[in-house]
């Protein structure tokens, strides 16, 4: 079978040193309709990986590149991206970083209008891709007034509508819920079924089973272990976490118990939004009473509201009004903006200076230089604490965020996909940074789709479903014979 993506023992060292792992001597080799997946911890060289077979290494990303690499029998250093376009699609870790439009509609169709193809047959793609992923009804929406799922579905909708042979994701799961999972693995086999060559680089595991047909394992810029789909298959969950890796199966959807907050409890009321245009309010809760001590899980579908409600609760929505009532006292919009921490989804938006250090020393001004120095080493940041936050990776980036939170005096400490691009060990050191903050006294509130988050540390659940809560109560914890954490 003809190869589709051949790399040959390839080095690369980006300029200056910058964006994390390079690349050093790796091979990699890729058939027509064979699906690869890339896996290792944040910063091993997944995405540096990616963007050499899209073609942005070296053309975008500059460095000192060796070796032999190949798409299509083009030669990566002599194919400009654009010249690549037609080959290969991409999907990048954040995907706002490549919306071109302003409305769902056309950024689906955006791709193959660039590349000048048949318009009846751009429009019979552009149907089927939003019917596929469930974007039907989001065809004139603003790409802004989406949550980060639905615009994770938006791109993978985008670039297969220009048909490319060659489709590379990076983190494609990372915001997006169990039945969207779901949907983006039919959409991949559709593309192994139609003899297209994928490379996935992923943490997330478990909904690739059955479909890829080799599992590569990436350490300092290196392939370590080539795994066949029968070895992931077999593979256990402890056996995983020896390789640093996620449960490579999926986990049962956690279930509140059907029981009270507890006496010490946090109140909620009148939390509503309605987004200007829209028929029903994207957040409608009249009152919700969580428990003061221990970490409240929020789950649901892609735009359930639970972003919508991370909003309104630190106090950034002005047109979001409600009341949060903690320790006796009650909290308008402008009090919980004083004495609340958000970390967003996406954290490029809160990221500000020009060092790691620096960044966590805005939340925390008078902390001295030793109080830094275990934050950073509690989130694995020792070693880029003079580097530049927007030179990290996407996972780092996001312990830059949570450290900021962690330095931060704020005694309600709102978390919103905090996972999103984390290996199995750092996703655990989140875990216990979330639990130091409980210990501390902070109110403590994660919005996730990262079931083995939830799993690790939540002790409450809410559930939201179109704006409203459907579900809430404690969870029993690992090691809890019978009785809610």
């Amino acid at each position: 079978m003809a190869r589709m993506i051949e790399v040959r023992n390839v080095h690369f060292r980006y300029q200056h040193g910058e964006e994390g792992a390079g690349l050093s001597g790796v091979d990699l080799h890729a058939a027509a309709g064979e699906v690869i997946v890339v896996t290792g911890s944040s910063g091993c060289g997944k995405t540096t990986l990616t963007r050499l077979v899209n073609g942005l290494i070296p053309h975008f990303f500059e460095g000192d590149l060796s070796g032999e690499a190949s798409v299509a029998g083009r030669v990566v250093a002599d194919t400009p991206p654009a010249e690549a376009a037609d080959v290969v699609g991409s999907v990048f870790q954040n995907p706002r970083s490549q919306f071109f439009t302003v409305d769902v509609g056309s950024e689906l169709a955006f791709a193959a209008e660039n590349l000048g193809q048949d318009r009846d047959e751009i429009l019979a793609r552009v149907t089927e891709s939003a019917q596929q992923l469930g974007l039907d009804a989001f065809m004139d929406r603003s790409i802004f007034q989406l949550s980060g799922g639905q615009k994770q579905k938006v791109a993978c909708g985008s670039v297969w509508v220009s048909r490319p042979r060659v489709l590379v994701l990076d983190e494609p799961s990372s915001n997006l819920d169990a039945a969207t999972i779901a949907d983006l693995r039919g959409l991949i086999a559709g593309w192994k079924g139609a003899g297209c060559t994928v490379v996935v680089a992923e943490h997330r595991l478990h909904y690739l089973q059955g479909l890829a047909d080799r599992w590569l394992l990436m350490e300092n810029g290196q392939v370590t272990r080539e795994f066949s789909a029968a070895d992931m298959s077999a593979m256990d969950a402890a056996t995983a976490a020896s390789f640093g890796l996620r449960s490579p199966h999926p986990l049962p959807p956690p279930q509140p118990l059907a029981a009270p907050a507890g006496e010490d409890v946090v109140e909620l009321t009148g939390f509503v939004k309605t987004y200007p245009g829209a028929k029903a309010p994207a957040l409608d809760i009249a009152s919700l009473t969580l428990p003061r001590h221990g970490t409240v899980a929020i789950t649901g579908p892609n735009g359930a509201g639970k972003s919508t409600l991370t909003r309104a609760l630190v106090g950034l929505d002005k047109k979001a009004p409600g009341i949060l009532a903690i320790d006796g006292a009650r909290r308008d919009r402008k009090a919980r903006l004083a004495t609340s921490f958000l970390v967003m989804q996406d954290v490029n938006h809160q990221l500000f200076t020009e060092s790691v250090t620096e960044e966590i020393r805005l939340s925390a001004p008078d902390a001295d230089d030793a109080h830094l120095a275990t934050i950073l080493a509690g989130l694995d940041l020792t070693a880029v604490a003079e580097r530049h936050p927007m030179s990290l990776s996407g996972g780092q980036k996001q312990r830059v965020a949570i450290a900021a939170a962690v330095a931060s005096d704020a005694d309600v400490v709102i978390f919103d996909e905090p996972t999103s691009g984390l290996d199995l060990a750092h996703m655990a050191e989140v875990a216990a940074r979330l639990e130091e903050l409980v210990a501390a006294g902070r109110l403590v509130i994660v919005v996730t789709h990262d079931d083995e988050l939830v799993e690790a540390c939540a002790d409450y659940l809410v559930r939201l479903e179109g704006g409203r809560v459907v579900s809430a109560g404690p969870l029993l914890r690992e090691g809890a014979s019978g009785e809610a954490a």
